[in-house]
């Protein structure tokens, strides 16, 4: 049995939704939870079009028709379905020109909230960025970093209320910008002088992402 055979096999019956496309579009290969999800039938191979077509006509599946995919090497997004739920999906490429999907339930997960007016610890820090990181609600995502030294009530006096601050073990520190893409947070930045600004990339955890900054 190959590394991807017992994958396929350890999530057959999961929560997790899972499928993979050919370089057509046309499903290969799904598990049970996502072939519940569209209304297929064990044997159902339709394309991706075909699919979202049927499962509009049949009440089923996102709310939104999907919109034009973006074909990088991996992508994430989110999606409001018609049973209610909320799914994070994130999509990579396979080498032969397919994709691989993975679907997550994500309607009970609660959005971290910053401690308000509070520049947490390092290790407090890191925990509130991967928090983060994992949210979808919570990107764009980006962080600022200030020289050495800068005094708290400098930059707490002017982050928002989603915002979260933290003092890095370098004596940086760090403000976490949920929500704000890069146009917004260069705008924020200009206003508080002096920061360091880096968008988070999907995929990559709390430490990576303090690397770049």
């Amino acid at each position: 049995m190959t590394s991807s055979d017992f994958w396929w096999q350890a999530l057959a019956d999961g929560p997790v939704l899972l499928a993979r496309f050919d370089a057509e579009g046309r499903l290969c290969q799904a598990n049970a939870a996502y072939r519940a999800a569209w209304a297929l039938g064990e044997q159902d191979a339709p394309t991706r079009e075909a699919m979202a077509t049927a499962a509009l006509a049949a009440g089923v599946g996102p709310v939104d028709p999907p919109g034009r995919r973006v074909r990088a090497a991996r992508s994430g997004y989110e999606q409001a379905w018609r049973d209610g739920r909320r799914l994070w999906w994130v999509e990579q490429a396979t080498p032969d020109g397919g994709r691989v999907c993975t679907g997550v339930d994500i309607s009970a997960l609660a959005r971290p909230r910053p401690a308000a007016g509070q520049v947490l610890d390092a290790v407090a820090g890191l925990a509130l960025l991967q928090s983060l990181l994992s949210d979808s609600r919570a990107w764009p995502l980006c962080v600022a970093t200030t020289a050495p030294g800068v005094p708290d009530q400098a930059l707490l006096s002017l982050i928002r209320g989603d915002d979260g601050c933290a003092r890095l073990a370098d004596g940086r520190l760090l403000l976490m910008l949920p929500s704000t893409g890069p146009a917004q947070a260069a705008a924020l930045c200009g206003r508080l002088g002096g920061l360091r600004l880096t968008e988070a990339q999907w995929g990559e955890s709390a430490s990576e992402l303090l690397a770049r900054a």
